[in-house]
C-alpha cells in the first residue's frame, strides 16, 4: 500500500466516521432538546383512543386523570405521539375531552422550558472532541493520530448521546439505533484509552508481548456489546436466557453495574499504565509528551469526577451551575492529547483557533442544515407517508454531507482572509508560485523571484537560497552574510530527509549541526528547508524570523514546504538548463576557437566524405581553389583541384604541382588523415602551399650556381683581361700612328672604346663576384642612354627600327657607376631590339616622377607572357633559350639597379602591344642642367 493511498484511505474512513457521528449526534441532540419542553402530562393510548394517565393539578388544573382526548385545536386525536406534538406547537391550546359521559372543553397551557445546561456544555465538548480528532488526523496521518481520532470520535458520541433518556432511545427504531451507537461508544472508550496509553508515544513503544495482547484489550467490551445487542434485538433470547418482563429490570440493572465496573477497571489500568510509562520513560521528549497527557487527564477528569460523578453516585442533587463547571474541564483533555501528538507551539494558537473555528462552523452548518431539512420533511410530509419521509431524510443527509466539504473550504478561506488580511492574496499566490516557476528558465531570475515572493508573503526579515554547485552550497545572494561556498552536509546528513530544520545558536553534539550552521544562526537565519528532486540535493532555503521576531507557525512551514516541493523541480530544471547552456556555450566557444584556428591556418583544410565530396573547407583551401567556401560544399575534390593523385591516409605527405583556381601554377604538399563523425566515415585533407618554399629552394640553387659561376667568372675575367689589355694596347698604338682623317680612325676609336667597355664589364663581373662596393660618380642618364643607342645603331638600322627619344626632364643626374648603368640600359635596349626583329618603334623616355627618375624603354614587339613575367628576373630563366639566351642579362641588370637603390620593373604598354621596362633611380643631390 503506497503512502498516498494509505493517506486517502485514512481520510475517507475518518470522514465517514465523522459523518456518522454528526448524523446520530444531531438526531440525539434533537431528541434531547425535546425533553427541555415537557407537556406536564402523561398519555397512554390504545384502540384509537388517547387517555390522560398522569397529570399535575398545579400545572394543569382543568385536566383530570382518565380524561380521553377527542380534539386538540379542532383535530381528531388518535395517537399519543401526534397528541404530544400538537400540544407543543402553541403556548395555549383548546382540548375537547370525554370525562365519563360528559364532553368537556378545557384550556391547556404549555409549561416553560427546562434547559439542561450541563448537557448543552457536554454536547459542545463532544463536538470539540470530534473537531480536535479530525484536525489531528488531517495534520498527521500516522497510527497514533488515527488511534487518537478514534478515541476522540468515540468520546464525542459518548458525550452527545449518553444523556438522552432511555425511554426516548428505545421508543422507536431510530431511538434503538441511537442507543446502539451510544452503547458502542460507552464500551469502546475504556479499551481505546488503554490502547492509546500503551502505544504512545512512538519513542516508548511497548514490548513485543504487550503488542500481542493488544487485541485482547477489546474482548470485555465485545462481550458486553454482544449482551446489549441480544437484549435489544432478540429480547435476550440467545445470551441472557429469554428473561421475562418481571426479570428485565433486574437484568438491565446488572448490565449497568457490569458496564460501570468495566469502565472503572479500565480507567484505573489506563491511569497506572500512564503513570508507569511516565516514570520509566528515558527520552526527555517522550516524557514531556506523557506529562502533557497526564496533566490533561488530571485537569479534565478530576473536576468531573469530584463535582459530577461522586454526587450522582451518592444520589445528591446540586445546583446546575456546579454540573456545568464539572463538565467544562473535559475540553482540556483532547487539547492536551493533540498537543502531545502534534507538538504544537505557542505561536500556532492562531492557526489552531482558525481551524477549530472552521470545523466548528462547518459542523454547525451541517447540524443546522440537517435540522432545517428534517423539519421540512416532518411538517411537509404527512406522517402516513412514512417511507417517503425516511427517503427524504436520507436524501437530506446526503445533501448536507455533500455540502460539508465546499462549506468547510469556503469558511476556512473566509477565516484565513480575516486572519491574514492584506497578506492573504500574497500567501495564496505563493501557493501557486511553484507552478508558475516551472515556466521560468533563467536560474538566477527564478531564484530571485522565489526569495522575493517568500519574503513578501511571510513578512521575512531575510532569506537566501543555497544552491548545490559541484557538491557545495553556494548562496544566491553573495553579499548577504553567508560564505561564498558551504559544505553540502552543512546541516548534517539527516537534514535532507527532513521537512525543515530549526537552526541552533550553538553546535551541540549529536544535533547534526556544524560550525557553519551556527554562523548562519548568528547572521539572523533561523530555518532551513531542503530542496530535493528525486533524491538529488538541489539546495536549501534559509530564512530568518518574521518581522517583529515572530517564529514560523505550522501554517507558514506547511506553505513554504508545499511551495518548495514544486519549486525544487523548477530550480532543478533551470539549473540543468543553465549548466546545459554553459556547456553549449563552452562547446560553441570551442567550436569557434577550433574554426578560428582552422580558418586562420595557412594550410588549406577540407573534410571529404566517402565519395570524395567536400563537406567543409577553410579559407586557405577556398583561396587555393579560387572559390567561396560555401560554394565548394558537395563538390568533388578533383573538380575543384586537378590533382594528379589523391593521397591516402597511409601515405605520407605528397608534393604535387597544380594549377589553382586563378590559373597559376602552384606547388602543394597534400596529406590525408581519417576522421570519424556521426555522418559516417570521412577524411581530412590538408594542403600546404609550398610554392614560395619551392621558389626559395630554386633561388638558393640558382645562387649556388651563381656563386659557382662567380668563382668561374673571376677566373675567366682574370684570363680575359690579358687579351683585352693587348687589344686595347694595339688599338691605341694604331690610333697613334693613324691620322684622324683616315677613314680607319673612327673604327679604331670604336675598338678602343669597346675594349675599355669590355674591361669595365670584366672588372664589374669581378666586383660582383667579390661583392665589392661600387664606385659611384655623377652620371648623366640621358647621355648614357644616348651612348648605348649609338653603340647599337648598326643593329637598329639593320632591323629598320624607328627610335623615338623623349627627354622631357632634360639631363637628370644620378649617382652610380656609369659602366654598370650602361650595361643595364644596353641589355634592356638590346632585348627590345631583339623583340622587334621584324621592325617596329623603340621609344625611350626619361621623366621625373616623385622621388624617382624613371627611364622607360618601350618596344612594339609581341610582349612577354603574363606567366613568365614573374620569372624574367630569375637567373638562367630566358624566353630566348632557343635563340641562344643565357637568362643572365635581366637578372644581372636587376641586381645592378637594386644595388644602386633603384627598381627595375616590367609593365604593359598603355597604347598597344609590346613591352615596357622601367628603370627607377634616385636623383643625385646635385643635378646638372
Amino acid at each position: 500500500m503506497t503512502a498516498s493511498f494509505r493517506r486517502k484511505l485514512i481520510l475517507s474512513l475518518a470522514s465517514s466516521l465523522a459523518a456518522l457521528i454528526l448524523v446520530t449526534g444531531g438526531v440525539g441532540i434533537q431528541r434531547k432538546l425535546e425533553t427541555f419542553r415537557t407537556p406536564g402530562i402523561a398519555l397512554r393510548g390504545g384502540m384509537n383512543r388517547v387517555l390522560v394517565s398522569q397529570v399535575d393539578p398545579a400545572v394543569h388544573p382543568d385536566l383530570q386523570r382518565g380524561d380521553r382526548l377527542l380534539l386538540i385545536s379542532g383535530d381528531t386525536v388518535r395517537r399519543v405521539s401526534t397528541a404530544l406534538e400538537a400540544l407543543r406547537v402553541q403556548p395555549s391550546t383548546e382540548i375537547v375531552v370525554q370525562r365519563g359521559d360528559e364532553i368537556v372543553t378545557v384550556s391547556y397551557v404549555r409549561p416553560g422550558l427546562q434547559i439542561d445546561w450541563s448537557y448543552l456544555v457536554q454536547a459542545v465538548i463532544g463536538g470539540l472532541y470530534l473537531l480536535i480528532g479530525l484536525y489531528t488526523v488531517l495534520r498527521e496521518q500516522s497510527r497514533q493520530s488515527l488511534l487518537f481520532y478514534l478515541w476522540c470520535a468515540v468520546s464525542s458520541a459518548f458525550f452527545i448521546l449518553v444523556a438522552t433518556p432511555a425511554d426516548q432511545l428505545l421508543a422507536d427504531d431510530t431511538g434503538k439505533a441511537l442507543f446502539v451507537v451510544e452503547e458502542l461508544a460507552r464500551l469502546l472508550l475504556p479499551p481505546l484509552t488503554l490502547h492509546f496509553f500503551l502505544t504512545f508515544p512512538v519513542d516508548l513503544q511497548p514490548r513485543a508481548w504487550v503488542r500481542r495482547l493488544l487485541p485482547f484489550v477489546y474482548l470485555p467490551a465485545t462481550f458486553l456489546a454482544a449482551l446489549q445487542w441480544d437484549l435489544i434485538a432478540n429480547d435476550g433470547r440467545y445470551l441472557l436466557g429469554s428473561p421475562s418482563s418481571a426479570e428485565m429490570a433486574s437484568v438491565l440493572q446488572r448490565l449497568d453495574r457490569a458496564e460501570l465496573l468495566f469502565f472503572v477497571a479500565f480507567a484505573l489500568i489506563a491511569s497506572l499504565v500512564l503513570l508507569y510509562r511516565l516514570l520509566v520513560g528515558e527520552r526527555r521528549e517522550a516524557r514531556r509528551q506523557l506529562l502533557w497527557i497526564a496533566l490533561g487527564m488530571a485537569g479534565g477528569y478530576v473536576p468531573f469526577v469530584a463535582l459530577y460523578l461522586v454526587p450522582w453516585w451518592l444520589g445528591l442533587e446540586g445546583p446546575q451551575a456546579i454540573e456545568v463547571l464539572a463538565v467544562l474541564p473535559l475540553a482540556v483533555v483532547p487539547l492536551t492529547f493533540a498537543y502531545a501528538i502534534l507538538r504544537f507551539r505557542l505561536w500556532d494558537i492562531s492557526v489552531i483557533a482558525r481551524d477549530v473555528a472552521t470545523y466548528g462552523l462547518t459542523i454547525m452548518f451541517g447540524l443546522a442544515g440537517f435540522s432545517f431539512l428534517r423539519l421540512l420533511v416532518q411538517y411537509g410530509v404527512p406522517e402516513s407517508r412514512g417511507l417517503l419521509r425516511d427517503l427524504l431524510s436520507v436524501a437530506a443527509v446526503l445533501v448536507i454531507g455533500g455540502l460539508l466539504v465546499p462549506a468547510r473550504q469556503g469558511i476556512g478561506t473566509a477565516l484565513e482572509r480575516l486572519q491574514y488580511r492584506t497578506k492573504f492574496g500574497q500567501r495564496r499566490n505563493l501557493a501557486q508560485l511553484g507552478k508558475e516557476l516551472l515556466h521560468e528558465r533563467d536560474l538566477e531570475r527564478l531564484s530571485s523571484q522565489l526569495l522575493v515572493h517568500v519574503e513578501e508573503a511571510l513578512s521575512l526579515d531575510r532569506s537566501n537560497l543555497l544552491l548545490n554547485e559541484d557538491e557545495a552550497l553556494v548562496p544566491l545572494r553573495r553579499d548577504d552574510g553567508p560564505p561564498q561556498r558551504l559544505p553540502l552536509d552543512l546541516f548534517g546528513a539527516e537534514f535532507w530527509q527532513e521537512d525543515h530544520r530549526e537552526l541552533l545558536g550553538a553546535t551541540l553534539l549529536g544535533t547534526g549541526g556544524s560550525l557553519a550552521s551556527s554562523e548562519l544562526y548568528l547572521q539572523g537565519y533561523r530555518y532551513a528547508f531542503p530542496l530535493l528532486v528525486r533524491g538529488r540535493r538541489v539546495g536549501a532555503l534559509v530564512c530568518g524570523l518574521r518581522y517583529g521576531e515572530m517564529p514560523f507557525s505550522s501554517d507558514d512551514l506547511e506553505l513554504v514546504r508545499t511551495l518548495l516541493d514544486q519549486a525544487s523541480l523548477a530550480i532543478e530544471n533551470a539549473h540543468l538548463l543553465d549548466r546545459l547552456q554553459t556547456q553549449l556555450e563552452e562547446v560553441r566557444e570551442l567550436k569557434q576557437y577550433t574554426e578560428s584556428i582552422i580558418e586562420a591556418s595557412p594550410a588549406g583544410i577540407a573534410v571529404l566524405d566517402e565519395g570524395g565530396r567536400i563537406v567543409s573547407a577553410n579559407l586557405a583551401f577556398a583561396a587555393l581553389a579560387g572559390a567561396d567556401p560555401d560554394a565548394l560544399k558537395r563538390k568533388r575534390l578533383l573538380d575543384v583541384l586537378p590533382l594528379d593523385r589523391v593521397p591516402s591516409p597511409n601515405d605520407g605527405p605528397l608534393e604535387l604541382g597544380i594549377v589553382d583556381g586563378r590559373g597559376r601554377e602552384r606547388s602543394i604538399q597534400a596529406s590525408v588523415a581519417p576522421f570519424s563523425s556521426t555522418r559516417g566515415a570521412a577524411v581530412v585533407l590538408v594542403v600546404n602551399d609550398i610554392t614560395e618554399r619551392v621558389a626559395m629552394e630554386r633561388k638558393l640553387e640558382e645562387k649556388e650556381r651563381l656563386a659557382s659561376l662567380g668563382i668561374m667568372a673571376a677566373g675567366i675575367a682574370h684570363e680575359v683581361n690579358t687579351p683585352i689589355t693587348g687589344i686595347s694596347s694595339y688599338a691605341q698604338m694604331l690610333l697613334a700612328s693613324t691620322d684622324s682623317g683616315d677613314p680607319r680612325y673612327p673604327l679604331l676609336k670604336k675598338v678602343e672604346r669597346q675594349t675599355f667597355r669590355a674591361s669595365r664589364i670584366v672588372n664589374s663581373l669581378l666586383k660582383l663576384a667579390r661583392n665589392q662596393a661600387v664606385e659611384t660618380n655623377p652620371v648623366d642618364v640621358t647621355e648614357l642612354v644616348g651612348e648605348c643607342l649609338e653603340l647599337l645603331r648598326d643593329r637598329i638600322e639593320a632591323l629598320r627600327i624607328r627610335v623615338v627619344m623623349d627627354n622631357g626632364t632634360g639631363h637628370p643626374i644620378v649617382n652610380g657607376s656609369d659602366g654598370e648603368l650602361q650595361q643595364v640600359f644596353t641589355n634592356l635596349l638590346q632585348n627590345a631590339i631583339e623583340a622587334m626583329h621584324g621592325g617596329g618603334t623603340l621609344r625611350v623616355s626619361t621623366r621625373l616622377t616623385g622621388p624617382w627618375i624613371e627611364v622607360a624603354i618601350d618596344d612594339t614587339g609581341p610582349g612577354i607572357d603574363p606567366a613568365a613575367r614573374e620569372r624574367v628576373f630569375e637567373p638562367f630563366y630566358s624566353t630566348k633559350q632557343r635563340a641562344g639566351g643565357t637568362g643572365l642579362g635581366l637578372s644581372i641588370s636587376h641586381e645592378i639597379v637594386r644595388r644602386h637603390g633603384g627598381e627595375l620593373a616590367i609593365e604593359d604598354r598603355p597604347d598597344g602591344p609590346g613591352c615596357r621596362f622601367v628603370v627607377r633611380l634616385r636623383p643625385a643631390r646635385r643635378s646638372a642642367a
